[in-house]
């Protein structure tokens, strides 16, 4: 009968990798460890978020019992099982019988693959477990066995393996930098490209269309109005103010020459109704002059608006938009088998 290969490390809690030597355990007995590690897989299973990861640690765990009772042929069997791309998925719904499925939950594997690593290399298959080992670190660059977990021989392994893939590793985790650099680059990007989209709606909620029918009769109304209707403002006010300065220059101009055409000529001197004629004449050319410079400014300010006549004005309308949502925070308090703990909960 030949001896069973056995890697022995202690671990926290009273647990060791290998069998007891002091035979097997009767029974309906465990160890308080025992029953913690029982107690703490029980509330991962209730606390998973899916039932297909419940299903996988079930798989884990069969082959983790051989492989704590020291069974390395078995484990690395089971585990090499739980790995085979050619077996089925774990289905959502654990297995009574624990029929041999492929694990998919990413931890899992990793968890699984390096107690495969572990097992060979009890075995003294160190090829196999090289291979392993690589995968191991091909996915996972700066993974690192844990000492306090994995005999020294496993740990020696990993190192190994790690500097005769080191070139292809740096490689690996470069291009895996960038890949981490461009996917923040692109949620970057989407982050703002979400603020824009959301700029333009509060924008477009905060204001209102509105279309302002323009008429032509408007538009041939003097003082610039045509043009006030067209939105030329500018031009608007050089129409009005000039209208309205050559106009009220000609209504004053006229009013002085009515004057001086009311005045009583027959008791003025010979000299003061020739004074008086020389001012009705520049009153009047005045008055000409101010009223050719209305007229004319008039027909173009008509002219103007009527060549650029808008049909339609859009206007904006700004109108009130709801506030943003409070921020609400509620205390939680969570009772775990270890002890409880407090936090908050916010909701918008």
């Amino acid at each position: 009968m030949t001896a069973r290969p056995r890697l022995q490390r202690a671990l926290p809690g009273g647990l060791r990798f290998g069998r007891d030597r002091r035979g097997p355990r009767p029974r309906g007995c465990a160890s308080p460890a025992l029953r913690a590690l029982a107690a703490a897989i029980g509330f991962a299973l209730l606390g998973a978020p899916t039932l297909a990861h419940a299903d996988d640690l079930q798989q884990f765990e069969l082959g983790k019992t051989r492989f704590d009772a020291a069974e390395y042929d078995e484990a690395a069997s089971r585990f090499a099982s739980m790995l085979d791309p050619a077996q089925k998925p774990c289905e959502p719904v654990p297995t009574s019988g624990g029929a041999p499925c492929r694990l998919t939950d990413v931890d899992l594997i990793q968890r699984a693959r390096t107690l495969l690593a572990a097992s060979l290399v009890a075995l003294k298959r160190y090829d196999e477990a090289e291979a392993e080992i690589a995968t191991i670190l091909r996915q996972n660059p700066s993974y690192s066995p844990d000492p306090a977990v994995f005999p020294q021989e496993v740990v020696d392994r990993f190192t190994l393996v790690r500097a005769r893939l080191r070139t292809e590793l740096d490689a690996v985790a470069q291009r895996r930098a960038e890949e981490e650099r461009q996917r923040r680059i692109a949620e970057q990007k989407a982050k703002e490209e979400e603020k824009r989209w959301i700029e333009s709606l509060v924008k477009a909620a905060s204001e209102r269309q509105i279309i302002v029918q323009n008429s032509r009769i408007v538009a041939a109304m003097p003082f610039g109005i045509g043009q006030f209707q067209n939105g030329s403002t500018k031009l608007g006010w050089t129409f009005a103010i000039t209208q309205a300065f050559t106009g009220g220059a000609s209504i004053a101009a006229s009013q002085v020459l009515d004057y001086y055409e009311s005045f009583d000529q027959t008791r003025a001197r010979t000299e003061d109704r020739d004074e008086l004629f020389r001012r009705k004449q520049i009153t009047f050319v005045i008055n000409q002059v101010t009223f050719g410079l209305w007229a004319g400014l008039t027909v173009a300010g008509i002219v103007q608006a009527q060549i650029a006549f808008v049909p339609q004005r859009v206007t904006i309308e700004k109108r009130p938009i709801p506030p943003r949502p409070a921020l609400r925070v509620v205390p939680t308090v969570a009772v775990t088998p270890d002890g409880f703990g407090v936090g908050v909960f916010g909701a918008f």
